[in-house]
């Protein structure tokens, strides 16, 4: 099912129909009213990572982002979206924060059972959508 939205910009509709046509269970789970792009999704196991965001911006770009803080990852294509999407939510995908003496230093996704490259003197953290994969390295 297409929907357009009058007061949402052109790119962001496309992409909201792209978004519904892969993920039809998305139907009314964006921000009403705007002219930018807002899909919340609702994390179920109420994990760390918490819920997920996914964003257009004016210069039309997508963004993922999660309520954890240092979770924010720009989106190359659609086809993107929805490998991390779905990965993300089948826990075979995960968010990396690294920290350096408590400030934040990068985010970045990594599968299931990669290894991570750590720094000494480096903080990783690692969130799962479910939370049992959640984990601290310190190096």
């Amino acid at each position: 099912m297409q929907l357009n939205f009058t007061k949402m910009n052109e790119y962001s509709t496309k992409i909201y129909n792209l978004i519904i046509e892969a993920f039809p269970d998305l139907v009314g789970q964006n921000k009403q009213g705007t002219e930018l792009l807002e899909f919340h999704i609702e994390n179920e196991y109420k994990s760390a990572l918490g819920d997920l965001y996914i964003q257009t911006d004016d210069d039309n770009k997508i963004w993922l982002r999660a309520t954890s803080p240092y979770t924010t990852y720009h989106i190359d294509s659609p086809e993107e979206l929805f490998y991390i999407l779905e990965g993300l939510i089948f826990n075979e995908l995960f968010w990396v924060v690294s920290y350096e003496d408590n400030d934040w230093d990068d985010t970045f996704l990594i599968l299931k059972e990669q290894e991570i490259k750590t720094e000494e003197g480096f903080t990783y953290k690692i969130l799962s959508w479910n939370g049992k994969d959640d984990k601290i390295i310190e190096a």
